[in-house]
């Protein structure tokens, strides 16, 4: 059989054109208050009755006529026998306009008597009617996205339901390797796990998202299964089955159903990524590695449900030094997942694995470095902007370790949390780890051959021994950064060699 291959790869840009030029497709729906969170208001609600409706107290005292106090002093204590006693919240009788505070009051031997020595004025601790919010007011206008916090005051007017406009998602796995999370895959299984990555994704924006059962690669099987989503829901992502192979037919199905406006972007990773519109509803096509299924959801779904009034989680960047040079093969625009610390008075980075199928790279890396098409790379020790995979504060808190991978690491990655630092490290040799030290471009490195410091040359270094093969290195001015000091420490333990006499 013939293998597919992409006709044209169109930009990043044109791509983004192409998902922002497509009208919302939303639903409307009537859902309880409490269910409303996160949702957008269809209609603008407005109080069903005045808060409070009838003036009551404002806190705990005795309701009195205001002009009956006025003679009241520190000299001239009065004594009153007309008022009532009332709690917070508690309906004012008629014949009375304030509240006297139950501390302020004395009692004279009778509880028909009450002795007070300051005045009050009319209105004084007293909740006038429609204090709150007034019948027919408006609470809250169509377009505004419903707060947890907004849910109390909503019900407190007397709504119940409000009428919200909302957006499905409906997400299908494919693949005839796949299995299902908790099942240990056999040679050429794969788990099924990009829709659970992709839906946690979703659920930020405040949209529904529907994981359907994966389906095999066939065609037929596929098209039933996408029919079903489109019904369904207002957008479809199918997973999988989007790059030019043989069992490939997320392009073929789309064409078929409606039309597909692109396969096949100028990105890396996430070439395959495919996009097209079936009945009006917008259908993407995620490819199956993990990065490149996480670049489609950044840089496309985000941006078409954000076109739509669905606001995504804070972009945020920094700029940050490179510790070591990142090239692209040109003609595309391509994102770099980097692990990033303050180290000094900037933030510095040291790159991961950029295989789009390593799943672990994601986990490692804080930031996104963007080459954008045009670019063919970025030098070491090159100033460049990145985006924040987490807050920022993180990274103020980080550790990076590049050199050899040690299990003695994950022991003191895990001790280190309880410090409030996260240890970050990067996949290299031990050579390339301490040329890294020598930009300054990490606190520590993790060596295995003593030998490898003669690329340091004069560089003043310390050396921590934590197991018999492991060393970590820093440079001696680093030797009293209060992270790197802690993380030294805790090297020492008792509890890290505890943790390592049990792995």
């Amino acid at each position: 059989m013939a293998m597919k291959r992409y006709l044209h790869q169109i930009t990043v840009n044109e791509a983004v054109e192409v998902i922002k030029s497509i009208p919302p497709h939303t639903t409307i729906r009537r859902v309880p208050v409490i269910e409303s969170v996160g949702h957008k208001l269809a209609q603008s609600i407005y109080a069903e009755y005045s808060v409070p409706e009838v003036p009551v107290s404002a806190m705990d005292g005795f309701a009195v006529k205001s002009s009956q106090t006025v003679k009241a002093g520190d000299q001239t204590p009065l004594t009153l026998k007309n008022f009532a006693q009332v709690n917070t919240g508690n309906v004012i009788p008629k014949e009375f306009d304030a509240v006297i505070r139950v501390e302020d009051v004395w009692f004279e031997g009778s509880s028909e008597a009450i002795t007070i020595r300051k005045s009050v004025n009319p209105g004084t601790n007293v909740r006038a009617a429609g204090e709150d919010i007034r019948a027919g007011q408006l609470i809250l206008p169509a377009g505004t996205i419903i707060r947890p916090f907004d849910v109390g005051a909503i019900a407190s007017y007397g709504i119940t339901h409000v009428s919200v406009r909302s957006v499905s998602v409906g997400i299908l796995p494919t693949g005839t390797e796949l299995i299902m999370p908790g099942e240990r895959p056999a040679p050429g299984q794969v788990v099924e796990s990009n829709t659970t990555m992709a839906e946690a994704y979703l659920r930020q924006f405040g949209v529904g998202v529907i994981r359907y059962p994966p389906v095999v690669d066939n065609p037929v099987l596929i098209r039933g299964a996408l029919e079903k989503i489109l019904a369904e829901n207002d957008i479809a992502i199918v997973s999988a089955g989007s790059s030019a192979g043989t069992k490939d037919f997320t392009a073929k199905v789309i064409a078929e159903l409606g039309e597909l406006l692109f396969h096949g972007v100028a990105v890396k990773p996430a070439k395959p990524a495919m996009f097209g519109l079936v009945g009006k509803k917008p259908v993407f096509g995620l490819p199956g590695y993990p990065l490149s299924a996480q670049t489609v959801l950044r840089l496309f779904v985000g941006e078409l449900l954000e076109s739509w009034g669905w606001k995504r989680p804070r972009h945020a960047y920094i700029n940050v030094r490179l510790g070591d040079s990142i090239s692209s093969e040109g003609g595309i625009d391509e994102f770099s997942l980097h692990a990033a610390a303050r180290i000094g008075s900037d933030y510095a980075a040291i790159p991961q694995s950029r295989g789009a199928s390593v799943q672990m790279t994601g986990v490692r890396s804080n930031i996104v470095i963007q080459i954008p098409n045009g670019i063919e790379g970025f030098e070491a020790g090159e100033i460049v902007p990145a985006l924040l995979a987490v807050p920022i504060e993180e990274l103020d808190r980080t550790v990076l370790i590049a050199g050899v991978y040690d299990a003695s690491i994950e022991a003191l990655t895990e001790l280190a949390v309880k410090k409030d630092i996260r240890i970050r490290t990067g996949n290299f040799n031990g050579l390339s780890g301490l040329m890294l030290l020598m930009k300054n471009a990490c606190h520590l490195v993790c060596i295995t051959d003593s030998s490898d410091l003669a690329v340091l040359g004069d560089l003043p270094i310390v050396q921590h021994k934590i197991t018999k093969n492991a060393v970590l290195v820093c440079r001696k001015e680093m030797e009293n950064d209060p992270l790197t000091k802690t993380v030294l420490e805790l090297a020492d333990s008792a509890e890290f060699r505890k943790k390592l006499s049990r792995s």
